[in-house]
């Protein structure tokens, strides 16, 4: 990632899930709003370190993008 001052890369993916999966489907910009909520990013975290993450995390089939640009967790095959 970049050479931002942000927690490890795992525990900004970490949360990222958890947000994701709280909501079912949010946007980019909602996701960084939440994670301004948590005391471990209240410092800031870029949106585009946030962007990134969310890379990372559609690359490893995790989740996906879904109608209005919008986030959610990955479906298991059936």
């Amino acid at each position: 990632m970049t050479g931002y001052n942000v927690p490890q890369d795992e525990d900004l993916g970490r949360e990222i899930l958890e947000i994701i999966a709280e909501y079912q489907a949010i946007s980019i910009t909602d996701i960084w709003y939440e994670l301004g909520e948590d005391d471990r990013f209240r410092g800031g975290i870029p949106l585009a370190e946030v962007g990134e993450a969310l890379s990372l995390l559609e690359g490893q089939e995790m989740i996906i993008k879904v109608e209005n640009d919008k986030w959610t967790i990955k479906s298991l095959p059936k």
